[in-house]
């Protein structure tokens, strides 16, 4: 268990760094750090005196392939280095302390969900893959019948959400690699604090989602869709319908790949969106294939978007 000590000392760097809605506390960190039911984040640090002035975070998730081949690998998030230590090395030597806890708790690599700044030197000064970037979709949310229930996630709803299935969720992807979702880790996901989402939730799936506003006017965030039954698949005009009703949005937005979703709407290119998301990807040993990794399913819940 991380100190609170050590945890401060990273959100005062965070909060110093990011322009975050809500501050980040001891509180908020140790939950992402610490209570992460895969296990505790392997977070890369540097430090001058008890000042952090460097931090990575590998919060680990756990991949599968078509063939059933498990990999962990840390998704980088929370990467910051001060503004008076910029151009002293800091940033690789926070990198790189991250892969040397990374590798010691035995994680496979590291998918990194960056920003237009880090990603391109990730890339170029750290010898990493950046993979393809993932599409953003915005889809009018028209009403129409639907069979889901429609909640806001709160302690009431904590013993359901741990028994919506006992088994991992079934993936929707025929290729590539996919994160694997248990009914423990989406209870932990969504008791993230400070953050308010809801659940949609029919025979066939489970849909998170949550709210937003673009230049003023409210739009449902859908950031993720998990199948309750193998092999089900709906179309993203039903899910911008049920989303938008619960949370009065004229809008629904959709980012990443997930095959049991038929998606057809407005593409927005990444050029045009305020903070652009690239992934990039660095395995750990030649043991990890990084070169051949695809991923087959990513949303925003399967990282730290919302």
């Amino acid at each position: 268990m991380t100190d609170d000590a050590e945890l401060l000392r990273a959100a005062q760097l965070l909060n110093g760094v990011f322009d975050h809605e809500d501050s980040l506390t001891v509180e908020s960190l140790r939950w992402y750090y610490d209570e992460n039911p895969i296990g505790p984040a392997a977070v890369g640090r540097v430090e001058i005196g008890d000042q952090r002035v460097g931090n990575y975070a590998l919060i680990p998730q756990r991949f599968l392939s078509t063939e059933g081949e498990s990999r962990i690998l840390g998704i980088g998030v929370d990467l910051a280095v001060d503004p008076e230590s910029r151009g002293s090395g800091t940033f690789r030597k926070t990198v790189e302390d991250s892969y040397k806890r990374g590798i010691a708790m035995g994680f496979d690599g590291i998918l990194g969900v960056a920003n237009a700044n880090s990603a391109p030197r990730m890339v170029s000064t750290l010898g990493w893959r950046a993979l393809d970037p993932l599409p953003v979709t915005l889809i009018p949310a028209i009403g129409r019948k639907s069979t889901f229930v429609s909640t806001v996630v709160d302690e009431s709803w904590v013993g359901f959400i741990r028994s919506l299935s006992s088994t991992p969720f079934p993936r929707s992807s025929e290729s590539g690699y996919s994160p694997q979702w248990t009914s423990e880790l989406l209870y932990w996901r969504l008791s993230r604090p400070g953050k308010r989402y809801s659940i949609h939730v029919s025979d066939e799936f489970v849909v998170v989602s949550t709210r937003t506003h673009v230049a003023g006017v409210p739009v449902a965030v859908i950031l993720k869709v998990l199948n309750r039954v193998e092999g089900a698949v709906t179309k993203i005009g039903t899910l911008a319908s049920v989303v938008g009703r619960h949370h009065r949005a004229p809008f629904a937005i959709h980012w990443g790949r997930n095959p049991a979703i038929k998606v057809r709407g407005i593409p927005l290119p990444q050029s045009r969106l305020p903070s652009p998301l690239s992934l990039v990807l660095h395995g750990f040993s030649d043991d990890f294939d990084a070169d051949n990794f695809e991923l087959g399913e990513f949303e925003f819940l399967d990282f730290d978007a919302y």
